[in-house]
């Protein structure tokens, strides 16, 4: 990593005095921290790992803990691009590309590069209307993007700043669907193979929940018989209810529960962000699972669609 370059990142748990930046303008780095890799990295802020490289000047794959890694994608515009196909790309707007990027008409070039807004940090003395300026959006745009009630706003709170958030609704391509989790210390999360990405405990096999992501035109009673017919091989299946369950099942199309003497596996489809996913959640039939499967489900509710 060039020491030239100047980084940007987010981290919640990072103190302001410990950033070593002014106190003007939300940030956009991220501190790395023993054992962050790019891929791990990529994951959490919804960039490939070349576009990482690409916004950071990295030759190669390998970062130090202590350096500072912008988050913010930096593209390369191609051959054929406009700022209406590269805002619709990146779930921002023609507008907002304009405001980040300086640019006083809408001709871009080949070879030029863009930032492309995604999240910021608050600094002490930061407010929301500020932080809205600063990214071309609207106070109520970046309340609403943030779920927030106020204008109340916390040193170290990451806010996510992309101006519109794609609408996954009406169709899109399950191969290119990242959905995006940062694990809890004691887990980890990767992808097994295309539209496959498993959240595992370190310490013990038996405690992993697979992610598969689903096309938008599936047949969801073909899930289902496909599920049950799977749950069948450990003992009877059996159907729970999900407005009534833990908060991670509410608005699921089914919840499916078997269990033997040995493990228990629930497997439920829902949408995030618009997105069809399916969740095989594997766990021991012990009453030390009443403590790891809610954490779990807490990690798998903050689920992103990258």
């Amino acid at each position: 990593m060039k020491k030239s370059t100047f980084f940007k990142s987010a981290v919640m748990a990072l103190t302001i005095s410990a950033l070593g930046i002014s106190s003007t303008g939300a940030a956009n780095f991220h501190l790395i921290q023993k054992g962050d890799t790019l891929w791990g990295l990529s994951q959490k802020y919804g960039m490939t790992v070349d576009q990482l490289k690409e916004s950071n000047n990295l030759d190669s794959n390998t970062i130090y803990a202590g350096e500072k890694l912008r988050f913010n994608k930096v593209v390369t515009v191609k051959k054929g691009d406009t700022l209406w196909s590269m805002a619709k790309t990146h779930n921002s707007t023609v507008g907002q590309l304009k405001h980040m990027n300086r640019l006083y008409s809408d001709t871009i070039y080949i070879g030029q590069k863009l930032e492309i807004p995604s999240f910021a940090l608050v600094r002490a003395g930061d407010t929301l209307w500020g932080i809205s300026r600063e990214y071309g959006l609207t106070l109520e745009e970046l309340k609403n993007r943030n779920g927030l009630q106020s204008n109340l706003i916390l040193a170290g709170q990451v806010l996510k700043v992309n101006k519109t958030t794609a609408d996954q609704s009406a169709g899109y391509d399950a191969e290119k669907i990242i959905p995006g989790l940062t694990p809890y210390i004691g887990y980890y999360y990767t992808s097994e193979e295309p539209r496959k990405f498993i959240l595992q405990s370190t310490n013990d096999d038996y405690y992993f929940t697979r992610v598969e992501v689903l096309g938008a035109d599936t047949d969801i009673r073909s899930v289902k018989k496909n599920a049950q017919d799977q749950l069948k091989l450990l003992g009877k299946v059996t159907e729970l209810p999900t407005e009534h369950s833990l908060p991670f099942y509410k608005g699921a199309e089914f919840l499916l529960h078997a269990h033997d003497s040995t493990v228990q596996t629930n497997i439920a489809v829902k949408k995030v962000d618009g997105v069809l996913l399916k969740f095989t959640i594997h766990f021991r039939n012990a009453e030390e699972s009443e403590g790891i499967v809610p954490e779990m489900l807490k990690m798998l509710n903050t689920i992103e669609i990258k």
